[in-house]
């Protein structure tokens, strides 16, 4: 496609006005408008963004060639369902939509329409991800990762449980680096805010490769922290997703530390630590923007609806590990500590 892309949005929440912010920025994009129920948001945001306001996501068909589902988890399969079947490309906010077989309806919609479907999945745009995956994809090995991602501003969130809200994430890119299967999953929650599931999580993934995964989502923790480790074959690896920084700890070899002094206290042997190079950019930017090149046929997507539901089963395993053992909030509440 030479001309510019017609673009629209399907709800003008906090997601939603982002969207709208930067295709309203992209060349060769044309906002046309956006779909909202609530009068007073869509007005605003159309009067901000200078695109119009449609009734329903009837009205898009033959108006636009693709669009951000930024609505509800709850309606993404009903919204992006109608739009892939009417040849309209979708980018769907994470997660895919709340059930497997919805899951596997939109991606079989998608291929039999034509239409390309891609998850919104932003850290994979992340560029510290991203330089990550090029390191580690020149044949290097990791041998375990640990992860967390913690954010009191997420307890505005009642009707997700952390794992599908916040994990998501980070098992995305977890199995994007791995590559292997899950072989087993072990998990721990706890509910102290009486929303729906669970408010922080520790879960241990192990892949049939031998890697070993811990991850931590937390909306209960003051401070925000968005952190992985792993520890590679090149060194321990810290990556740091909102400075997006990616620094790597190599030591001589993977032996057991040698201590320069053989007295008590000595001083084990130094490290060497290398900063990587990255390029910051926002990634949604990047995110919607891979999107519009997908939807023109200039990239692959990076991000498909089986990446998006490979990510959902094993939340789906982690949340079936803690339903069994999570204590209630009144239950963490009574705890008396020896």
């Amino acid at each position: 496609m030479s001309a510019a892309i017609r673009v629209a949005v399907v709800g003008a929440g906090s997601m939603g006005q982002n969207h709208l912010r930067i295709y309203a920025m992209l060349k060769n994009v044309e906002l046309v408008g956006l779909v909202e129920p609530v009068e007073e948001r869509a007005k605003a945001a159309a009067e901000k963004y200078r695109c119009r306001v449609f009734a329903g996501i009837e009205d898009l068909v033959g108006i636009v060639d693709a669009v951000s589902v930024a609505a509800p988890s709850c309606v993404h399969a009903e919204i992006a369902a109608f739009l892939l079947d009417n040849g309209i490309h979708c980018l769907v906010e994470k997660p895919l939509a709340t059930t497997e077989a919805d899951c596997l309806a939109l991606i079989s919609t998608a291929e039999k329409s034509g239409a390309r479907l891609l998850v919104g999945h932003v850290e994979r745009f992340n560029p510290a991800v991203r330089r990550l995956s090029e390191i580690m994809n020149g044949g290097h090995r990791i041998y375990a990762m640990d992860v967390r991602r913690m954010s009191w501003a997420s307890a505005r969130i009642n009707d997700m449980d952390v794992v599908t809200d916040l994990m998501v994430h980070d098992l995305d890119v977890v199995l994007s680096l791995v590559a292997n299967p899950v072989s087993d999953v072990s998990a721990h929650g706890i509910n102290i805010l009486g929303s729906e599931g669970t408010d922080h999580v520790v879960a241990t993934l192990s892949f049939c490769n031998g890697i070993l995964a811990t991850l931590t989502a937390s909306r209960i923790t003051q401070n925000r922290i968005r952190e992985l480790t792993a520890t590679t074959d090149i060194g321990h690896i810290h990556l740091d997703y909102g400075r997006q920084e990616l620094a790597i700890y190599r030591g001589p070899d993977l032996a057991p530390p040698r201590l320069l002094s053989p007295e008590p206290g000595g001083t084990v042997f130094d490290y060497a630590m290398e900063r990587v190079l990255v390029r910051s950019t926002e990634p949604l930017m990047a995110e919607l923007q891979h999107f519009v090149d997908v939807v023109k046929g200039e990239q692959e997507l990076l991000v498909t609806g089986w990446d998006a539901l490979q990510a959902l089963r094993v939340a789906w395993r982690i949340n079936e590990a803690t339903s069994e053992q999570m204590p209630q909030a009144t239950d963490v509440a009574s705890v008396t500590l020896p």
